[in-house]
């Protein structure tokens, strides 16, 4: 008797140092496939148990997969494993449908059903022979039954959190990439690029405008399926529809059952909302199950920021054309045609520019027929340097038209933002054009701006000479004066900073180089694409036009005997 006692200690012993070695490892696995290896083999060690074997049901009533310790559970046994395991006996005998089993001394299979929330559920059965202790392998197996139930429960959380992170890596990727831009058109393509593949197999974004909803990006895993798709009308019209039947507030999911035109199993349709205003609709669609489609609430998080990156470029728009259109009040609405002289102009605001800037010019013409060009520059931008851009502009032009030298009318124009404290400064260049017997004379008076360039036939730009110190600077105006002959053909061109400090991507401004080689490339071209073309070049050149340009050029004509 006290010999069977500590044969009976001994094996509840080593059974307990078994379940501390299980519950140990629970936290080091990282797979589901590894379970088995870990749980099976122990209830082997059990008097009596022959074999263990474990089923994984899948979501449509199958078994996914088949593990086994000990003797195999062979293909022609499975479908009777099945139904043992569907009958969830704790015990049931071992019939003449397993006789294999029977002849290798097996007599009962002990079944326990595995369910966790959220996994796919499972079964093990331990096949015993007659001298098993049923009692005790019971309890065994409900004790090995918990700890699967543990580590399958820690697998999810792990996969939850881990998915979880992906998305919100995903969330933050795709804000970055939508914020990068403020094109509306690069916008909505790169929300739909970014969801395909991570997160759906298509994606299409439909755009309300004057309260229709139209197709504005469309990107899928097979471009050529879904251009195919979207060229049967009447797919087309169903996508539509359940677009517009998500800004009507019916946004559900959909699920095509059967494999449509497009291999899409799954649709779900997430409102573009931002700042209170429904801009359009995003269709995710799956082909996958619904296991791996992410949940509403990533979408709808997708959703969102794709609308405010959307809203953001539509304000950003929106601002560029209202100081687009401001700017133009601030410049002459057509500059004077005056015989002997071609007079063109250019000005080119911003790209990433939502002020009003202070770059300007003007052309005037006086009664004794001399012209003045003059072009400016305030400094900063905004509402107060727009004021002061007006102001200075008309101040220069009325004053010069009424025949006040370009000396005096700059002083004025110093001693008017001296008096106003204002802290802005502006510089300013006039070019006073008086017909010659070779062309046309030019006085360059210029306060702190930059040089002009003269262009000469059969020869490279070369820059005239600047000087002075900008208006309001100094209580007396600092003027740099200087004088040269256009000859016929021969053209002025004046322009603001914007024009030739655009730097390229190694940090070179325009006017190391690029700037004299399109002049000599314009150098005979007539003043509109002069004008037109420098400015553009200049923006090529900085890869966007980072600050206002403004370009003004007088080609003095060829003089024709009537």
């Amino acid at each position: 008797m006290v010999v069977r006692e500590v044969a009976v200690v001994g094996v509840e012993l080593g059974w307990a140092a078994t379940l501390h070695r299980l519950w140990s490892s629970v936290t080091v696995i990282t797979a589901r496939d590894q379970l088995a290896d870990l749980v099976l083999p122990p209830l082997l060690t059990e008097p009596g148990v022959l074999a263990v074997w474990g089923l994984r049901h899948d979501p449509a009533g199958g078994i996914s997969a088949y593990r086994w310790a000990g003797l195999p559970l062979r293909q022609e046994d499975r479908a009777e494993a099945e139904k043992i395991a569907a009958r969830e006996l704790p015990v049931a005998p071992i019939g003449p449908e397993l006789e294999s089993l029977r002849a290798q001394g097996a007599r009962q299979v002990l079944s326990a059903r595995l369910d966790v929330p959220g996994a796919e559920a499972g079964s093990m059965l331990v096949v015993a022979g007659a001298d098993a202790d049923l009692p005790r392998l019971q309890a065994c197996l409900a004790q090995i039954v918990d700890v699967t139930r543990e580590a399958i429960r820690r697998l999810l959380a792990g996969r939850t959190e881990d998915e979880q992170q992906m998305r919100d890596a995903l969330l933050a990727e795709a804000s970055l990439q939508m914020d990068a831009v403020l094109d509306t058109t690069q916008t909505m393509h790169r929300a739909a690029r970014m969801a395909v593949p991570a997160i759906a197999e298509g994606c299409l974004v439909y755009v309300l405008e004057d309260d229709k909803l139209l197709l504005r990006s469309a990107v899928h895993v097979d471009m050529r399926r879904l251009d195919t798709a979207l060229a049967n009308p009447a797919y087309a019209a169903c996508l539509s529809d359940l677009a517009s039947r998500a800004v009507a507030g019916n946004a559900e999911r959909v699920h095509s059952g059967d494999t449509d035109s497009a291999g899409t199993r799954t649709i779900h349709p997430q409102l573009l909302r931002a700042r209170g205003r429904v801009l359009g609709v995003l269709l995710f669609l799956f082909d996958r199950g619904d296991d791996r489609i992410p949940p509403p609430d990533f979408l709808r998080d997708l959703a969102y920021r794709a609308a405010l990156a959307i809203d953001n470029g539509e304000l950003y728009e929106q601002r560029r054309r209202d100081v687009v259109t401001m700017q133009q009040h601030l410049l002459p609405s057509r500059l004077p045609v005056v015989p002997g002289i071609a007079i063109a102009a250019s000005y080119a605001v911003g790209d990433r520019v939502t002020e009003v800037g202070g770059d300007f010019y003007d052309v005037v013409t006086r009664t004794d027929g001399v012209v003045a060009a003059l072009v400016g520059d305030v400094c900063g931008r905004g509402p107060e340097a727009a004021a002061l851009t007006g102001m200075a502009r008309h101040t220069l032009g009325t004053l010069l038209t009424e025949g006040v030298s370009p000396a005096r009318a700059l002083g004025r124009l110093n001693t008017g933002l001296r008096r106003d404290g204002s802290w802005r400064f502006v510089t300013a260049g006039v070019a006073m054009l008086r017909p010659a017997a070779k062309g046309l004379a030019v006085q360059w008076n210029s306060a702190g701006h930059p040089a002009p360039i003269v262009l000469r036939r059969g020869r490279s730009a070369q820059a005239a000479r600047g000087g002075g110190i900008p208006l309001g600077v100094l209580p007396q105006a600092t003027i740099g004066r200087s004088r040269l002959l256009l000859a016929p053909g021969d053209a002025l061109l004046m322009f603001t900073d914007g024009l030739t400090e655009a730097r390229d991507a190694d940090g070179v401004m325009f006017d190391h180089a690029a700037l004299w080689q399109a002049l000599d490339r314009l150098r005979d071209a007539p003043v509109e694409t002069l004008v037109h073309e420098l400015s553009q070049a200049s923006a090529i050149f900085g890869g966007a036009v980072a600050d206002d340009i403004a370009v003004l050029a007088v080609r003095a004509e060829e003089h024709h005997d009537g």
